[in-house]
């Protein structure tokens, strides 16, 4: 399996899980008033301020060690929640660099998997860096996404927040993903992404 179809399942497998909280993760307590706080992880090589303390869990994905899934969630209640995740490669196995048919994959992949409809997709610059930034939207249960995908060395991090209809163009949404900087070597700028009126769109 190549590293593509690799990171395409770890996205599905996000999708599967990020609603899954309610009935298995307990809600914080400040869901009516969230407290955001930077929350710091060196040895992931991020920070970011999330609305409450993130559970931790980390596993390997399957049928593919040692590539490993780190997850940092909060979930404030069943309609919002708060997400990084890093992929993390073997040294030197990372895809490097993404291009853009690679990231528009990944986030075509989660929103099948969340059974949700792209709305926008391109070309981003986060945390300083060219990464890939989309918007979802789950007319059914009429929940908004917002995705952004981060390449750094032997990392990728994906940031997903989702919340009620048009989260994903609101201050929380857009405070979390400005929020999410590197840490360690991979702090360091790199080149820029193509210009917006490259990237596309469904």
């Amino acid at each position: 399996m190549t590293m593509r179809r690799v990171i395409l399942a770890s996205a599905l497998l996000l999708a599967a899980t990020a609603f899954a909280g309610a009935e298995e993760q307990p809600q914080t307590d400040a869901a009516a008033d969230p407290q955001w706080t930077e929350f710091s992880a060196p040895d992931r090589g991020f920070a970011a301020s999330f609305p409450g303390k993130p559970t931790v869990t980390s596993t390997p994905v399957e049928g593919q060690n040692p590539l490993l899934q780190h997850q940092f969630q909060v979930e404030l209640d069943e309609d919002r929640v708060y997400t990084v995740v890093v992929f993390e490669y073997p040294a030197g196995r990372a895809p490097n660099p993404p291009d853009n048919e690679y990231f528009s994959n990944v986030v075509t992949a989660y929103a099948k998997g969340s059974e949700a409809r792209l709305r926008k997709k391109g070309p981003a610059t986060i945390a300083g860096r060219p990464g890939y930034e989309a918007s979802a939207d789950d007319a059914k249960r009429k929940i908004s996404h917002l995705l952004d995908l981060v390449p750094a060395g032997d990392r990728i991090y994906l940031l997903v927040s989702a919340g009620p209809k048009a989260h994903a163009t609101g201050e929380d949404a857009q405070n979390f993903r400005d929020s999410f900087r590197l840490l360690g070597d991979d702090a360091k700028p790199t080149e820029e992404p193509k210009e917006p009126g490259q990237s596309d769109s469904e």
